[in-house]
This record gives structure tokens, sequence and C-alpha cells, in this order.
């Protein structure tokens, strides 16, 4: 290291140890308090000291415990959280980039959360704290060095009270609330060590040291005073400001929202959805949320199903390569921020006819690639063809064999993820199980399959909604004739399909199954219900089950928009209310 670099992460960690950078107190203490206790702490201890889980947490589900509650029902209250969640990784990325133009780290622009370890729940880790060390020097090193310079030091860092000019300016938005004084003149103390860095050096070590607190990896709410009702600890205005960004944008507030926190005019519910609807019509920014949430609630994030995992045969399927899989992942961000912002509602998830084309997936629409480049270009397809997500090539190839459909899967995923219905557990071996004899089609070979009685039962719930599909091919493309031989008819794809709670209908097409899906009222809960853990960070429990029910029933009305709902999500009590959680 250059010994430049050894004065800067040398006089940081002297200057650091055993005195907090920030006012973060322990959960007891009040804000305001004596900075050197607790999590603000930078010496070895300073991984226990940031306790916080990565992310907002219901009581009683910390590690190896189950919520408190049934989800299903909906029991009046705040839940308990955690008051120090860190930064979702996801969140540390965008923050980065809003504060300080930096997206990639090193030569090959690897983004900064790669670097970090994978996002997890409870106290930090020797390894985590150890890696947003390296990971921060990097990019105060980069910042310094680079054209992004002027994002944290826009003065001559020579220059009497640039310095202090800096910190105040800069730490009000990496804190996200104005600095304390005590906070202000320790950061100051940077420039005062023996042997005296230069003022670059100086520069360094200050943006490494924001870059390493725990008021800029965690996102704390320490305020204590009690609601006038006593419904729990009602949070700060740059508390509530903090949750309606890294809710809609999932990073820092912008101006606006900074100037009405320093106002404190974030104490309503009217002035809290406002600021929601403002900012949620900033497509650039909340965009990428929106497809963030889909990925999620479309389970691409769960690591056992099927998203993207499979390839397809090339001789059976020309117009499929792997390396399209980008391009079929970025059509469906692009398809749920399309519904989303063209005042789509969970119905048109499931009905719309739009997609997003480019020369990887054209043909699989039977559209001509060659009239396609590399960007995704907005297309209508066949209404009665292609309704909805579960349509289009992403899905439909992810959950397909390699040279063959998957009613199997296909179903699975809709009698589960979409449904609700629980078919039960397989078999041991269900997945190595096959059948011989001379099969006109997929569907009449999966049918044989599944005929024992040991499989019967699941499958009667399994299979009906992936026959349904079975005029899409293993990589999605619309089919009339089976790879067996035989043609796939109205009766190869209809079938009844169970919707739970003992209703069971007849569909012969896919746009009937989407259009039945749609007005399911448990497919909407469970939209609802992913919907508010993923803006709440937490798991589905009781409390949490009233907003719940609140938004599904929300969702049955004609108009009822996507963005409506994530307005709405603002306006539950628990939003700018905190509750302690008990030991």
């Amino acid at each position: 290291m250059h010994v430049r670099r050894l004065w800067v992460a040398g006089t940081l960690l002297a200057m650091l140890a055993g005195c907090g950078s920030d006012a973060v107190e322990t959960p007891g203490d009040t804000p305001g308090g004596d900075p050197t206790v607790g999590a603000g702490s930078f010496d070895a201890q300073a991984p226990d000291g940031m306790a916080g889980n990565g992310g907002r947490r219901a009581a009683g589900m910390g590690a190896n415990r189950e919520p408190t509650g049934n989800p299903e029902l909906c029991q009046p209250g705040v839940p308990a959280t955690s008051q120090l969640p860190r930064l979702l990784n996801r969140q540390y990325d965008a923050v980065l980039r809003d504060l300080l133009g930096v997206t990639g780290v090193g030569a090959e622009g690897t983004p900064p959360s790669e670097l970090l370890v994978a996002d997890f729940d409870g106290p930090m880790t020797a390894d985590a704290w150890r890696i947003y060390q390296d990971v921060g020097a990097q990019i105060a090193r980069a910042v310094m060095g680079g054209p992004n310079r002027s994002r944290f030091i826009a003065c001559d860092p020579e220059a009497a009270g640039c310095l202090e000019e800096t910190i105040v300016a800069f730490g009000r938005r990496a804190f996200r609330r104005p600095l304390t004084d005590a906070e202000v003149a320790r950061f100051l103390r940077l420039g005062q060590t023996t042997p005296a860095g230069s003022p670059d050096e100086v520069a360094e070590a200050t943006l490494l040291a924001f870059l390493v607190s725990p008021s800029f990896l965690l996102l704390p709410e320490l305020s204590t005073e009690e609601e006038s009702t006593g419904g729990g600890i009602e949070l700060s205005a740059h508390e509530v400001a903090a949750r309606l960004s890294f809710l809609i944008w999932g990073s820092i507030p912008d101006a606006e929202l900074d100037a009405a926190a320093d106002r404190d005019e974030l104490r309503s519910e009217e002035q809290i959805v406002d600021q929601a609807r403002r900012m949620i019509a900033v497509r650039d920014k909340t965009g990428p949320m929106i497809a963030s949430f889909h990925r999620a609630w479309t389970q691409m994030n769960n690591g056992n199903a099927h998203w993207w995992k499979g390839d397809h045969d090339p001789d059976a399927y020309p117009q499929y390569s792997a390396d399209a899989k980008p391009s079929l992942r970025a059509e469906l961000d692009a398809f749920f921020e399309d519904v989303a912002f063209r005042n789509g509602t969970f119905r048109d998830l499931l009905l719309s006819n739009v997609a997003y084309v480019n020369r990887d997936n054209a043909a699989i629409y039977d559209l001509e690639a060659d009239q396609y480049g590399a960007d995704l270009t907005r297309v209508e397809l066949d209404a009665d063809r292609r309704p909805g997500f579960l349509t289009r090539a992403g899905f439909l190839s992810s959950y397909a064999g390699y040279d063959a459909t998957s009613p199997i899967l296909r179903g699975a995923f809709i009698a589960v993820y979409m449904l609700g219905v629980n078919p039960g557990a397989p078999i041991p071996g269900a997945a190595m199980m096959t059948v011989s004899g001379d099969f006109e089609t997929q569907r009449a070979y999966v049918e044989e399959l599944t005929r024992p009685d040991s499989c019967a039962g699941c499958h009667a719930v399994i299979n009906p909604p992936g026959f349904v599909l079975e005029n899409y091919d293993a990589i999605g493309r619309w089919q009339t004739v089976d790879p067996r031989g035989g043609p796939i008819d109205a009766i190869v794809t209809s079938a009844v399909v169970d919707f739970g709670e003992g209703r069971k209908e007849m569909i012969r097409s896919p746009l009937q199954l989407m259009q039945e899906i749609a007005e399911t009222p448990k497919a909407r809960q469970l939209y609802a219900q992913a919907w508010v853990a993923y803006a709440y960070g937490r798991d589905p429990n009781a409390s949490d089950g009233c907003v719940v029910e609140g938004l599904e029933a929300k969702l049955s009305n004609e108009g009822y928009g996507i963005l409506d709902l994530i307005a709405d999500l603002t306006r539950a009590p628990s939003f700018r209310l905190r509750v302690r959680e008990t030991p």
C-alpha cells in the first residue's frame, strides 16, 4: 500500500478506536446522549455494535424463531421491529450511486454490493465488517482521485472552513439527518493528528469514516417520543423520510424530502402520502424498485425456484439461446414497470398483452428477429394467446424441461405461488420417476406418470394449470402440434383447475386461466402480502395482516392501480410508528 493510503487507514482507526463517529446509541439510550457509547464505537467490538438485521423484522422473528401470530389473520397493532436495520446490499449500491455517483469498484467496475457478504440477519460478523471497510476504502480512494470528487468535496481542502463545510453538507445526506455538533467535531479531529496528513489525505480519511459509520450502514430509528394514543414510538420526521425513500427508491431522500423532514412536515398521514405520491411519479427512481419487488413476488430471488436455471435442446429449439436469459429477465422487469406506470392493476399483470422484444426473444413470439436490435422494444401481442407475465418467454422457458414442456413445473408454480393452494410434499424420488409407453402428447405422458395413488392426490392440484399452458412449447413459442406428434387441441389444453377454498373450474384456454386467477381473492391476498413484506422488510405476521386485508379489498376495485397500492403502504400506522421488541 502506498504511504498515503497507510496514513489514511491508520489515522482513521487511530482516531475512531474507542470513540463513536456518530450518535447511534444503544436501544436504551436517547438521541443526543453520549456518542462514545454503544453502536457508534469503532473499536474491535464494532461488528457487535452494528447488531441490526438486514431488514425490519417482526417481533419474535429473529434467527430460528417463528413469526408471531397467523399472517392470514388481522391482529391490530404495530409489530415490534429492529431499530437498527442494516442497508440491504441493493440499497447500498443505490445509495453510493445517488450520493457519490459510484456504480462500480475497481478496474472492472464491479457493483459494490457484489464485493460484500450476502444479506443476512443478526449481528454484524467480523468478515462482513472487514469487507465494509475494504470496500469503503476503495470507494473513498476512487472518489477522491476521480471525476466524482466534487460529489463529496466541492471546495479546496486546504481552504479554511472547507472540511467543516463538507462534513456538514455531505453528512446531512449520508446520515439522512443533520449531524450533531459533537459528530462534526469528531470528524474534524481527523485533520488534527500527529503527524498531520495532507489536506487530500484528511479528506479521503473523512470520506472513509462516513462510509464505515453505523449511521451510514444502518437505518437507525432512535426516536423515543411516545405517540399520544399510546400506539407506539413516533418516528422522527427524518426517520420517516428515510423509510419513505428506502421503500420507494431504495435509496436516500432527495432535496425536497430532506427539506420537508427538516421542517418537521412528515408527521401526519396526509403529509406522508403526499410525499409518497410525488416520489412514486419519478419513474427513473421508482421503476427499479417495482421491478425488484416483482422479482421477489414471482420467486425469481428464491434459490429453490426454477427461474433461469435450465437450458434447452438447441436442435429442437433453434430460436433459443442460453445467452438470451438476461434479455428474458429484462423483458419481465420492463413488463412489470410498464403495467405499473400505465395505471395498471393487479389484473393487468395477468392479462396485459404488452411484451418487450429484441433480437433474442422476437422469434419466440413469432416476430421477425432481424427487425430488432439489442434494445428492448415495446410491442403488443395477441391478447388471447399472450395474456400476462405467465405467458412470457422468461417464465415459460424457465419452467420447462430440456427438450419438452413441463406441466408439472408450470402447474406447481401457479398452484402454490399464484393461488396459494398447497398440493402437499412430493414423495421421495419423485423427480427421478419415469414411465414407458407410446404417448402422442406431453399431457398424456404426465397423466400416466402421475397416475399412481401416491401421486394422484397432489397432481390433481398441480397438473391442470400446467395442462392449460401446453400450447406453449419448452421455450415459450406457441405450438399446435406436440413434439411427440399429436395435436394440441382443446382436449389437451382443457382441465379442471383447483382455485382453492372449494372452488374448481373447467378452464379451456390460457386467457380464461389468467382471468380466473385475477379474480381469485387468494391471489390478490398473496400479492398484497408480498408487497407488505417487501416494503416493511419483515416476514408476514398477524399485525401486518390488517394492512394486507385492506389492500386486498382495494385490489378488487376496478381502477385501483399498483402505484395506488404503493402509496397506500405508507398510510399504515406501523409505517410511522415503532414498537420495541421485548426479549
